[in-house]
């Protein structure tokens, strides 16, 4: 279809309205908002869909400066009923003109003001079709931070259609998925029972045209760590049995980070010197500064966005900060503090060139081997997990109890289950009680020993010295279950180890104590608390334990957001031209 520029004779004032559909995108939806109530809006509708990161708390404070109304409602986002929604109940407020606005898109008016295209067109047109122009982020840019927008400053020469071919060819890495011509966006003209489809992408309503007369330029991977949630997304498609083009690239992600392939998909989503590489091959990128200009324009007038300290999850490679997101759909006891603890070992031992392997003692349905498997650096390390899984003839009669209450749905086939959820390859698994786990053989080839077997204390004491055994210098221990009441061996056994003089304990969290017996070359203290410094959600405080400084690590309560101004948007059976869509 040719594209028509729209004109007309006469021009009008008109009412437009944003609509935000939202969650987690606090370092972009200032910049965004800003630039569109510079340009034209004159007032917005956000609906924040369950954000974690302070997006709804910024979009808030906003709503007290600008003409913003907000609600929040958690639960799966339905984009296309919740937007029509917004946009019926700006109808009833008296808009002229809707813009469905996704957080990454930035509207622009090509070669006049934006509101004047939409005052002089005439009454018949009832939308505006415009297609995306996406915009390639650099390659080094790993994390979401205000203003990482700004180097976005090239895109594709030509983008590829139409979108069935294009994913054959980006399936077939003949092109990278920014490359792809996307269905054209819509401005609508506020009508009752007006009706927003998925994504805004719609070019068949009635008495719509195109127009060349805007521009939306779109930025949908503004640093490496915006694909976490797209693999999130990925995972729930799959699991949820959705039909097969539904969320097809975030379930292609999710497979790619199971396979541990998503650092070559990164380089055919974003340039270095001026191209993508996709398959090993350069494709080169042109030049644009339009959305680096819109970028600049209002950074001057950002107030809400608050200086922050990076997000966990923007701070790990994203299959790892996926399953974090993940990690309440897999049973067990692991939470959250370890986890970022256990990648943050990572890290440390990474920058110091620190490799080996890593061995788990207890892997119930493997939540936490699951985190393992993720930081095993292929090829050359290998992650193993010992349990006995549902084998209970091994297990000694004082620990029956315990296992029959706690651990009475474990077998091996459903740990396998859990973790190929989320891993294509299974570590290497030994069934069978940690003693007979030959450790002459691994000896010095660890990293990383995570201890949370059995928990008599003869057993403990046992997978201590088996942790001694295997670990390198620089490695470390975590033993499980030292504080919990039900298991008194596990305190007993780890803290005689605190006391015999050669252990050293370094920090406690609520569930687990780390510790080794050579640190290397890696000031572990430190370290440990450089980290904790960088987060404004994170503290320690230092015990003295048998001569040894220990800290206990703990997360802090978050602020309290004022949240009085949030609003209602009515449902779609309360207005006219409601009853669904």
């Amino acid at each position: 279809m040719g594209r028509t520029a729209v004109t007309g004779s006469y021009t009008r004032p008109v009412k437009v309205v944003g609509l935000y559909l939202v969650r987690n995108e606090v370092d972009v939806v200032e910049t965004n908002l800003r630039h569109h109530f510079d340009t034209v809006l004159d007032e917005a509708i956000v609906i924040d869909n369950g954000s974690t990161d302070g997006t709804l708390e910024v979009v808030a404070e906003l709503a007290r400066e600008l003409p913003i109304e907000v609600a929040s409602e958690d639960g799966w986002m339905y984009q296309s009923e919740r937007t029509t929604r917004m946009a019926r109940y700006a109808v009833l407020r008296g808009a002229d003109w809707l813009i469905p606005i996704d957080a990454d898109e930035f509207w622009v008016g090509a070669s006049r003001p934006f509101r004047q295209v939409l005052e002089e067109t005439p009454d018949h047109v009832l939308a505006l079709f415009v297609e995306p122009i996406t915009f390639v982020q650099h390659r080094g840019v790993h994390t979401a931070e205000p203003g990482c927008v700004a180097t976005m400053t090239m895109r594709p020469a030509r983008q590829i259609g139409p979108v069935e071919q294009a994913q054959r060819m980006v399936r077939d890495e003949e092109i990278g998925w920014v490359e792809i011509r996307e269905t054209p966006k819509s401005v609508h003209r506020a009508r009752p029972g007006v009706f927003v489809p998925q994504g805004n992408h719609c070019t068949g309503i009635p008495g719509g045209v195109p127009t060349d007369a805007l521009s939306c330029f779109h930025a949908p991977l503004r640093a490496r760590s915006v694909m976490t949630a797209k693999l999130d997304q990925g995972r729930r498609a799959i699991e949820d049995g959705s039909l097969p083009d539904a969320a097809w690239q975030s379930k292609r992600w999710w497979q790619m980070g199971r396979s541990h392939a998503l650092d070559r998909e990164w380089e055919a989503l974003s340039y270095r010197d001026g191209a993508i590489t996709v398959a090993g091959r350069r494709r080169a990128l042109v030049a644009d500064d339009r959305l680096r200009a819109r970028i600049e324009a209002v950074t001057p007038t950002l107030r809400a966005t608050r200086a922050r300290v990076a997000r966990p999850i923007d701070e790990m490679p994203p299959p790892v900060a996926a399953y974090l997101l993940a990690l309440d759909t897999v049973p067990g006891w692991f939470g959250p503090l370890d986890f970022r603890t256990f990648v943050e070992i990572d890290r440390v031992q990474g920058e110091h060139g620190t490799a080996g392997d890593i061995f788990e003692v207890g892997a119930y349905m493997g939540r936490s081997a699951i985190l393992l498997g993720h930081l095993v650096r292929e090829p050359g390390e290998r992650l193993t997990v010992c349990d006995v899984f549902e084998h209970v003839d091994v297990i000694d009669p004082e620990s029956m109890p315990p296992h029959n209450h706690w651990y009475r749905e474990l077998t091996e086939k459903a740990f396998v289950e859990q973790y190929q959820r989320f891993h294509q390859k299974l570590p290497e698994i030994l069934v069978g009680r940690s003693d007979t786990v030959d450790a002459g053989a691994g000896s010095g080839t660890c990293r990383v020993v995570h201890v949370d077997g059995g928990h008599g204390d003869d057993i403990v004491r046992h997978d201590a010295r088996l942790a001694r055994r295997l670990l390198r210098p620089g490695g470390i221990v975590a033993f499980g279950h030292v504080s919990t009441p039900h298991f008194p061996g596990v305190a007993l056994a780890v803290w005689e180890l605190v006391l015999s003089g050669e252990f050293v304990p370094l920090w406690l969290t609520e569930a687990k104590l780390y510790g080794t017996w050579d640190m290397g070359d890696i000031d572990w203290p430190a370290a440990i608390e450089t980290w904790v410094a960088r987060h404004e959600d994170l503290g320690f405080d230092t015990h003295t334990l048998a001569g040894w400084p220990v800290r206990r690590l703990f997360t802090m309560p978050g602020p309290v957001a004022d949240l009085g101004n949030l609003v209602r948007i009515p449902d779609l059976e309360d207005m006219p031209g409601g009853g669904g869509t």
